[in-house]
């Protein structure tokens, strides 16, 4: 869409989300919007924002109208749903009716010697597997799927690229993954969502990429995988991000390295220890920020450092906790990133700990196990560097290290 429509804009997000109509949300209905609209799109719209927009604090409804920066915003997100559903959402489908469904005889009535038996359903007659959810990248996942009773048309959203309609007829489809992540597969008519899942794409080794803005879905991996591989660290150098990859150093741009791997060690309980570096001489950019995703089998842990007197862009999601440097005090992830940072993470207990050259700068509790870990990502805005990395499990025992050497292999 082009024009900004409100009102299509509303139904579009409330049939995306099957949260029930937008009157009826919460607070946390529009901090887990506001979270979506910036992964997706880049920009931040504060809950107040949103909740004036959808009619949850009271302003001249008739009179009116959002800024030009919020409309903008809407109708990237908007555009952005119609292609694909939200990065690391899975939602359940909207329960609009209920199903009514009597299997045995009701009382019988009679009209002129005729009875009329009463049978409601909802027809939710429907399958879609994956035969191999969880590989080595790159690979082709193959689909079953049965949904020839559905009387609407049927599509599916792999993660990424967009929609594929699901001809009735048929019963398979294949999709290829080539590049390791974790990607949120979604069924669906145009009414409602009938089935979500996950694949796992896994790698053998880590991936350098870059996005634009703070967009990580639009992730895409670096087309030479040697450049940012230096003598004991990573770094992707600006002068080559521009003549080799073609990355537009006037835009904001993020990098990223990426490791996903079966660790099979509860990120619930383990540690790790890494070195980091950002700043505005190697990093290109003024306004930097450097961060780290563990994501597990059920959950995530995701925070970002940003560059002194810059908290209000630090954030920090644990689990199903999600705090934001918008209205909570984070100055603790606003430091001094010119020189070498110790980071070291200590998860056990249902209690995150974060903790800086040895010293402890935040802590979270957290509700919600987050399984397995499946994932490493340590992200920069412009090009930082990344330096060592040591994991280990519940009884500090190392099951994972990295020096980030040229030759490295995993």
């Amino acid at each position: 869409m082009e024009q900004f429509d409100l009102n299509y804009i509303k139904r579009l997000i409330e049939e995306e989300f099957s949260w029930g109509p937008s009157d009826e949300w919460t607070n946390f209905h529009f901090k887990e919007l506001k979270i979506a609209i910036e992964e997706r799109t880049g920009d931040s719209l504060s809950e107040e924002t949103l909740k004036r927009i959808f009619g949850k604090r009271k302003v001249d409804t008739k009179n009116y109208r959002p800024q030009a920066f919020s409309k903008l915003a809407l109708i990237k997100f908007a555009n952005s749903l119609q292609q694909t559903s939200a990065p690391g959402k899975v939602r359940k489908p909207q329960n609009r009716w209920r199903k009514i469904l009597i299997l045995s005889i009701i009382p019988v009535l009679f009209v002129g010697g005729m009875f009329v038996i009463i049978k409601s359903r909802e027809v939710s007659d429907f399958t879609f597997t994956c035969q191999n959810p969880s590989e080595l990248a790159p690979y082709t996942a193959t689909f079953s799927y049965d949904v020839s009773e559905i009387k609407d048309s049927v599509f599916a959203n792999f993660g990424y690229w967009g929609e594929y309609y699901l001809p009735p007829e048929k019963k398979t489809i294949n999709f290829f993954y080539r590049m390791p992540g974790v990607f949120n597969v979604k069924l669906y008519t145009r009414s409602k969502v009938l089935n979500t899942s996950r694949i796992i794409a896994y790698s053998s080794d880590w991936q350098g990429g870059y996005y634009p803005n703070r967009a990580d879905s639009l992730y895409e991996p670096f087309i030479n995988q040697s450049f940012y591989r230096h003598d004991g660290f990573f770094y992707a150098d600006p002068d080559p991000l521009f003549s080799e990859e073609g990355v537009n150093l006037r835009d904001r741009y993020y990098t990223a390295y990426r490791y996903f791997s079966p660790f099979k060690k509860s990120l619930d309980s383990l540690s790790l220890e890494t070195t980091i570096e950002n700043n505005a001489s190697t990093g290109s950019m003024l306004c930097y920020d450097a961060g780290l995703q563990l994501i597990g089998e059920s959950g995530i842990i995701d925070f970002n450092f940003t560059q002194s007197r810059c908290s209000r862009f630090a954030g920090i999601r644990v689990s199903e906790k999600y705090l934001s440097g918008e209205d909570t005090d984070l100055k603790s992830l606003a430091v001094d990133m010119s020189a070498w940072l110790n980071v070291k993470i200590v998860n056990e207990n249902k209690v995150f700990n974060l903790y800086l050259d040895d010293q402890l700068i935040f802590e979270q509790p957290y509700e919600k196990p987050l399984g397995n870990l499946i994932g490493i990502v340590i992200y920069f805005s412009g090009s930082g560097r990344i330096d060592d990395l040591k994991v280990f499990d519940k009884d500090l025992e190392l099951f994972y290290g990295c020096d980030f050497g040229r030759d490295d292999s995993n």
